[in-house]
């Protein structure tokens, strides 16, 4: 079960719960631990009672900075001054909250956690990169509510869409905006606690004592009362109209919009302001209504939430009268949706009262549906395909969030100790006596990732690769990370030995059955690489053989193509790296006949590849890969004279080349070291120069048109100066084409 970093912007113990506080039950429910972070403020305090009593509540908070509210469920309430994010008062939040943070790590032992956020501004407060993963759920429009520094909190929300794992939207106008910033974007609707309103329908329910005295049919509102998103004009000009009905209005007023004027309201005598009440009592009251309402405004606000108290409402079993909000367009069938009009919702009123209402079973059945528990199961599955749930279950050691709390353990610390004779004696060349010391400390602790890290190591540097490949199978069982394999895969200055004796190393690491597929799995790219330079056929043929092993198994899997996780533990990358070095591998054995095929699946998966449906720093660091296994894929086609065949290779490479200058990639695109944009351009315009008009063989080109599209195969810039590679892999193909 995982960790949970959840972000908030409502106190836990706010008597209005919204989905932050359910989303945390859920979690928790569903066995998860559970950190959750009270608001630290979307904008700053403002005069008048409500802020100042909340500034009070959080400096008593701070005398007990973690506290266990449920099970599974520890609350922190960090010290910040509310909305502050930038100069000296941002700096003071950033260091106050990393405090408490640290704090509740190191009394939790929180592992590789997952950070869920509802709040825009997380990136002023915490670095992504030291999560399993990000989650950014936008359940409203925070920047159209009165009082938000919107302008700032729109930058801030776009910017974290753009940086997060996957966002989770709960209305169709918020999924419309938000999805073509990330990849991971799913609408997940509002829901509510069907078991808890559910009560309402109970017949041992007491009837609350301070609820007034009721005459005639009885509406009812539960939530915040505030002018920003309640029509409360419509809403008098209904109480006027209607003396025959009681009103009874529960929930705190203007807490978010001070503006609020309730007084024409609370001036006729049958309408009663209730004010808040708890959160447990809710269904009481819900038990005596008539009918449930919403009378919503329509603004920008509302067009992009969808409340909650529907669904709590339905689950109560009363009749609902809504404003026909966008979000509640498809829910037509179990309530009774209008315009924000007086007469529109008197008249809606009076046919409800009189029996003109969606079956109570029908209305039980869809709030089933719409559950907290349902959602977030949904919500876990969705992030499992898309690779983002931590490994269950998780190493013993695996990593704590706050890394420095690694380095103060004692045995860590004793490690560094130990090690400090060990890394002498190799200095002064004294590896006989080192590993022996060495393998006397592991026998003494043998689960130190220290120790077995710098045993690996000298393992592989003396050639005993099996050792050091077991060695690597313990950290990655201890930690789930592995950061000596992760250097000797993408670090070629870390790597032991010459082409051969890393040949061999790979050799023994690719056949691990432990590892993870993307460590298996770029140990046989690499290997295959230096089988390449060693020119030893029989060795490569074997390492073309395993590639086509790790591609069946990612091609088959549908999820590969939808994988958020980043670069390289990214299974869509692995993919393409798979395709573009088993296309090398069969370009140095002169295969041909294998080359061919392998171009043609290729190009299936080509289009069946999307860089909008994956991370978007990993597609717009692999477009280079991809173009070249394409420009391989436009050889075969031109060498089995197919026109069509390379006109379909052409629309891809400039499907993906276009692809790669959408907004979306901007800031990934201006921070890469290479410039794959450019060199997308450059690969199409050779390769459209190579097409030729169908049934036209006459007009087939040279094959000098494809040596420079060739060479950027074979090197990462283009060398006129090598331009003899290039015809030696296509002047038998040239050979064979006109034979």
């Amino acid at each position: 079960m995982a960790d949970v970093i959840l972000l908030s912007t409502a106190d836990w113990d706010h008597p209005l719960w919204t989905n932050k506080q359910h989303l945390a039950v859920s979690l928790a429910d569903a066995g998860h631990r559970v950190l959750y972070i009270d608001s630290l403020g979307v904008r700053g305090a403002r005069a008048g009672r409500a802020d100042a009593r909340r500034i009070l509540r959080r400096l008593l908070r701070s005398l007990n900075p973690l506290r266990q509210v449920r099970q599974r469920i520890w609350v922190v309430s960090p010290l910040v001054l509310p909305g502050r994010t930038t100069g000296m008062a941002g700096r003071l939040n950033r260091w106050s909250f990393g405090l408490a943070l640290f704090w509740a790590d190191w009394r939790l032992d929180l592992r590789t956690p997952l950070l869920w956020t509802f709040n825009p501004n997380t990136r002023s407060y915490l670095k992504l990169g030291r999560f399993q993963a990000t989650i950014y759920h936008c359940v409203d429009r925070i920047q159209a509510q009165p009082g938000m520094p919107s302008e700032s909190l729109e930058r801030a929300e776009q910017d974290l869409c753009g940086a997060v794992n996957a966002v989770f939207t709960t209305a169709p106008e918020l999924q419309k905006e938000l999805a073509p910033l990330n990849a991971g974007t799913h609408l997940f609707g509002n829901v509510a606690d069907a078991q808890h309103f559910g009560r309402a329908r109970s017949q041992e329910l007491l009837r609350p004592p301070d609820l007034p005295a009721i005459q005639g049919p009885c509406l009812i509102f539960i939530g915040a009362i505030d002018a920003y998103k309640l029509d409360l004009a419509m809403l008098e000009a209904l109480i006027a109209s209607t003396p025959q009905w009681t009103y009874v209005l529960i929930g705190p007023v203007g807490e978010t919009d001070p503006s609020t004027d309730v007084e024409p309201l609370a001036s006729h005598s049958h309408v009663h302001l209730l004010g808040p009440r708890p959160y447990s009592e809710l269904p009481g009251y819900l038990a005596l209504a008539d009918v449930a309402l919403l009378p919503l405004q329509l603004n920008d606000y509302t067009r992009h939430m969808y409340p909650m108290k529907f669904f709590e409402y339905l689950a109560a079993g009363c009749p609902v009268v809504a404003t026909a909000i966008p979000s509640l367009l498809d829910q037509g069938d179990v309530a009774t949706l209008c315009p924000p009009d007086a007469t529109a919702f008197q008249q809606s009123i009076a046919a409800v009262l009189k029996g003109d209402v969606p079956a109570l079973e029908q209305r039980l059945a869809r709030a089933e549906q719409f559950t907290y528990e349902r959602r977030t199961a949904s919500m876990l599955h969705c992030l499992g395909r898309h690779g983002l749930l931590p490994q269950e279950p998780a190493p013993p050691q695996a990593m704590p969030y706050h890394r420095v709390r690694r380095q103060l353990r004692v045995d860590w610390v004793a490690a560094q100790v130990g090690l400090l004779p060990v890394q002498a004696m190799d200095r002064l060349g004294w590896q006989r006596l080192s590993s022996p010391l060495l393998d006397a400390f592991l026998r003494r602790w043998p689960f130190s990732i220290p120790l077995l890290s710098v045993r690996a190591s000298q393992a592989l540097a003396q050639g005993d690769h099996d050792r050091g490949r077991h060695l690597i199978e313990q950290i990655w069982q201890l930690d789930g990370e592995a950061e000596l394999l992760h250097q000797l895969l993408f670090r070629r200055g870390s790597r032991p030995g010459d082409r051969g004796d890393q040949l061999a190393m790979f050799d023994a690491l690719a056949s691990s059955t432990v590892l993870p597929l993307h460590f298996s799995g770029y140990c046989r790219v690499v290997r295959t690489y230096r089988a390449i330079d060693q020119k030893d056929q029989a060795h490569l043929r074997r390492c073309c053989n395993a590639l086509d092993d790790i591609i069946a198994a990612l091609d088959d899997d549908s999820d590969t193509y939808q994988c958020l996780r980043p670069n390289r533990v990214n299974r869509a990358k692995l993919l393409i790296s798979a395709h573009l070095t088993r296309l090398r591998g069969l370009m140095a054995l002169h295969d041909h006949p294998a080359l061919n095929q392998a171009a043609l699946q290729l190009e299936q998966c080509a289009r069946r590849y999307d860089p909008f449906a994956i991370d978007r720093t990993t597609a717009i660091r692999m477009t280079r890969n991809i173009m070249r296994c394409l420009a391989i894929a436009a050889v075969m086609a031109w060498h089995a004279g197919d026109s069509c065949r390379l006109d379909a290779v052409v629309a891809q490479v400039e499907r993906l080349r276009s692809a790669s200058y959408a907004d979306r990639f901007d800031p990934i695109a201006e921070r890469t070291q290479e410039d794959h944009r450019s060199f997308a351009d450059w690969m199409l315009e050779r390769l459209r120069g190579c097409r030729w008009p169908g049934g036209q063989a006459t007009l087939k080109p040279p094959a000098s048109l494809f040596v420079e599209p060739v060479l950027l195969v074979y090197f990462p810039v283009l060398r006129l100066d090598r331009a003899e590679k290039a015809w030696r892999f296509l002047t038998p193909l040239s050979g064979q084409a006109a034979a």
